[in-house]
């Protein structure tokens, strides 16, 4: 089978177009997931500030039960993105690459 034969192939087509959509969904995700953490981190840094300067008062455990909703929210909305996917083979190993880079 000639390299032509090879890419003019469906299965390979439907690889390539996971593994391109996966890295991109991956790399993106990373880099947004990291902004969201440093912006939950600087959120809670400043109530625990204003907490203890007894400018506030925060009942933790609202906040920890609406901390664990949005991520939550997240693992089903990355749940839902790769059901759709035809070549889960692909989209799985391009999103590991698009993680890592």
């Amino acid at each position: 089978m000639s390299i032509e034969q090879l890419l003019q192939n469906e299965a390979v087509k439907e690889f390539g177009t996971g593994v391109l959509i996966g890295f991109t969904l991956g790399y993106t995700f990373k880099h947004l997931f990291k902004f969201f953490v440093i912006l939950l981190g600087l959120y809670l840094i400043g109530l625990i500030y204003l907490s203890n300067k007894g400018i506030v008062q925060v009942d933790w455990q609202s906040l920890q039960s609406w901390v664990n909703y949005l991520f939550q929210g997240f693992k089903n909305f990355m749940d839902s993105i790769k059901a759709p996917i035809a070549s889960l083979g692909g989209f799985t190993v391009g999103f590991a690459l698009g993680m890592k880079f």
